[in-house]
């Protein structure tokens, strides 16, 4: 029996079609890889968080105008992308490259960030920018991208310090004792302990009703964060210890930006230092104005002299020494960042 050898036949245009369908496939995949996703939490234009979503608009502004069209950037407001957690694993996945995600969101996937939120670490605000971007912060930064795949830009402020409120006129350690405070994460729950208070965690969304109806007597937060939930409302006194500096890194996905042409990352690196510094700036005059407008809402300002904020730091240093040490992934970290501190606060 005679075998026919069956030959395919494949045409010229079915060929010329594959080929026109792998090179749509690649060039859209290659163009989307150029646009940088940055999720944020608030809506555009809110005038309270403009040192947060402007900065990142700068960063925008610089990106696009730098790279000649190479890179665009897509801002999405109003955390249309979900919460800072499910935002900052976006990151992580490349689902988007960059979130507005702080330090305490980051210390679910990086615990040694928290040495910087060792309570009443830095004297003022010169100090805690030299530390963050001096050789330790840059020893964090190195191990965040190791850990989670996030390279850090730059170190932004989240409104400068964080200080407590309360009903109640807390000008000395003592005066915090059985106070019921709001604060959220365990490190920020160390100094409140510390001074015989309790902590007590309570989402944002339920501050103010929990304030109001006496669920906790104070909280801590930015100036700019109290006045914008209207916190004067149901608060008398804000104790500007200085407690707490709010930071957040401004991270981009390593593999995203590994993927780039050296210009653009160049482009992507200057950016984010452009932005950065303009962020400082910025928290810096809304903390003065969100000082005035808080007096101008008849709440007392406590500001505590050097040595009563002394007290407040060597009752409350030992206890965060101890728990850092057993928490963080490299426990060395505290003792170089105390270091690091001593050393900035003396140039």
């Amino acid at each position: 029996m005679m075998r026919v050898r069956y030959r395919p036949c494949i045409s010229f245009e079915f060929l010329l079609l594959v080929f026109i369908t792998i090179s749509i496939t690649f060039h859209v995949r290659q163009s989307a890889a150029q646009t940088i996703r940055i999720g944020l939490a608030m809506p555009k234009d809110m005038a309270a968080m403009e040192y947060v979503n402007g900065m990142y608009e700068l960063f925008r502004e610089e990106v696009e105008r730098d790279s000649n069209g190479e890179l665009k950037v897509q801002i999405y407001y109003g955390g249309v992308l979900g919460k800072p957690d499910e935002r900052l694993n976006q990151v992580r996945r490349n689902v988007i490259q960059m979130s507005d995600a702080s330090d305490g969101n980051y210390a679910t996937i990086y615990r040694d960030i928290q040495i910087f939120s060792m309570p009443y670490l830095f004297p003022d605000i010169d100090v805690a920018h030299r530390v963050l971007d001096g050789p330790v912060g840059t020893r964090v930064a190195e191990g965040l991208r190791r850990k989670t795949g996030i390279r850090v830009l730059g170190w932004w402020e989240t409104a400068g310090f964080k200080h407590y409120s309360s009903n109640k006129a807390i000008r000395r350690p003592a005066d915090l004792k059985g106070q019921k405070m709001r604060v959220m994460g365990a490190v920020f729950a160390i100094p409140v302990s510390a001074m015989g208070g309790a902590a007590t965690p309570i989402p944002m969304t339920e501050l103010y009703i929990s304030l109001k109806t006496g669920v906790v007597d104070g909280q801590d937060n930015a100036v700019g964060v109290f006045n914008m939930l209207k916190l004067y409302e149901v608060q008398k006194y804000l104790i500007l210890d200085a407690h707490i500096y709010g930071f957040g890194p401004m991270g981009i996905n390593d593999a995203f930006f590994r993927g780039l042409s050296r210009r653009n990352q160049q482009i992507v690196l200057a950016a984010g230092k452009k932005a950065v510094i303009w962020n400082r700036i910025k928290s810096r005059l809304q903390e003065a104005r969100a000082l005035d407008f808080a007096r101008s809402k008849n709440v007392t300002l406590i500001k505590l002299p050097d040595k009563i904020k002394k007290e407040f730091a060597e009752t409350s240093r030992p206890l965060a020494v101890q728990w850092l040490k057993k928490t963080i992934d490299t426990p060395s970290l505290v003792d170089d960042v105390l270091q690091a501190v001593e050393q900035a606060s003396m140039e």
